[in-house]
């Protein structure tokens, strides 16, 4: 018998149980970071400060860490659901338990740039929790039971037929007709691809023309009343097959940003450990 865990969502997997490790985690932080009196201003040099940067760095290896885990084939959708669960919380936990660290002291320098890095590492993450609840749903929903290879066929034969139509009518709609066939694309740059809207489609302006000049005479020639609903038809999949590449970029964009954040936040971690024991 499959367990219900499979259909939990990642946010919410077996009853927030990542979720309250983390507000352990920060609580904890919180009570002794309230509790410690340090001489002078609170700082990461204080033995509270050392062990909240020893536990800041620990998460920030342990959290790219996950990059590495979740290319591991040998991972199971469960499995990966658990590291995805604990990765979010517990990045968000590092955000606070990071400032606690630093004591709210913030300059120019490295140390600055490694919290800042966190910062910046941790919004581009949420953003891709965001991205990743939403966007799958829509894709399944767009695609109504079709893969996009299935719908690039289903659009090559509505083209054969278009040609077909063609030859029978006038050279005007012909040619219309052969340039929606062999210039429409699905793809395009990456402007296309976030904005389909912004494709100049001949297939949607053979339609156009169809319909506008030659619509009151579909109901006496059979071939443009065909043609009008081979391109309605074909203009439907397009659109899909558009929204779902849409869909996929908007899924992987957001790894321009958070993965390159992630690495000069491992950089900049390891200068800022370099330092501190440098000076110390």
């Amino acid at each position: 018998m499959r367990s219900n865990n499979a259909h939990e969502s990642f946010l919410v997997y077996r009853g927030l149980k990542f979720f309250w490790l983390a507000v352990a985690l920060v609580f904890v932080a919180i009570v002794l970071y309230i509790w410690h009196e340090p001489l002078g201003v609170p700082n990461g040099g204080s033995w509270l400060g050392y062990t909240l940067g020893v536990i800041s760095a620990v998460l920030v290896i342990w959290l790219t860490w996950f990059g590495v885990r979740k290319r591991q084939y040998a991972l199971n959708e469960t499995k990966l659901k658990v590291w995805l669960s604990a990765h979010i919380y517990f990045g968000l936990a590092l955000v606070i338990i990071a400032t606690l660290h630093s004591g709210f002291q913030i300059g120019w320098n490295i140390h600055s740039a490694a919290y800042i890095l966190v910062l910046l590492t941790v919004a581009s993450g949420i953003f891709g929790v965001f991205v990743y609840a939403r966007y799958p749903k829509l894709m399944t929903k767009n695609r109504a039971g079709l893969s996009l290879d299935e719908m690039m066929g289903q659009i090559s034969e509505l083209d054969q037929a278009l040609l077909k139509e063609g030859r029978q009518l006038p050279e005007e709609l012909n040619t219309a007709l052969l340039k929606a066939v062999r210039e429409t694309y699905i793809g395009g740059n990456i402007v296309e691809k976030l904005s389909p809207k912004r494709i100049d489609c001949p297939t949607a302006n053979a339609r156009n023309l169809i319909e506008t000049k030659y619509a009151d005479l579909s109901s006496r020639d059979q071939s443009i009343s065909k043609a009008i609903a081979l391109l309605a038809k074909k203009q439907k999949i397009l659109r899909r097959a558009r929204r779902d590449i849409q869909i996929k970029v908007i899924l992987r964009i957001w790894l321009f940003f958070h993965v390159p954040f992630a690495i000069a936040l491992l950089g900049a971690l390891v200068s800022h450990i370099l330092a501190v024991f440098f000076y110390w």
